[in-house]
């Protein structure tokens, strides 16, 4: 059976045995391990939750899955070049880019924080 540690971590059982675990990664880990993994929060692959979804935006509520998911969607409009999609400013139309992101919406204000950060990344 997999199982996805919350960290990166090496569990050693009282048998002896020793799986190492990155981060979000399922790894195999034997039966004889259950109770002790557990113990330690790793939890099987099939009882991990999907990751919850702001019910605003239908976006991540995670605030650096949010950031990432901004980035790859102004990194992807940015090379497509399609003014329209752009304020006078230069700045992503929030509607266009909800659109890019595939989002209910997005908060103009979260929008330009995060947009500096993208033009600070790039400079």
């Amino acid at each position: 059976m997999n199982y996805i540690a919350p960290r990166n971590m090496t569990v050693t059982s009282l048998s002896g045995r020793s799986v190492e675990f990155k981060k979000g990664e399922p790894t195999p880990a034997p039966p004889q391990m259950h109770q002790e993994l557990i113990a330690k929060g790793i939890v099987p692959e099939n009882e991990v939750e999907d990751e919850p979804v702001d019910e605003k935006t239908r976006g991540p509520v995670d605030v650096a899955a949010r950031e990432a998911a901004f980035f790859a969607a102004f990194e992807a409009m940015v090379l497509k070049n399609d003014r329209k999609a752009f304020t006078a400013g230069g700045t992503p139309h929030a509607a266009a880019l909800a659109k890019e992101l595939g989002w209910t919406e997005v908060d103009a204000k979260e929008r330009d924080a995060v947009w500096v950060k993208f033009q600070a990344s790039k400079a």
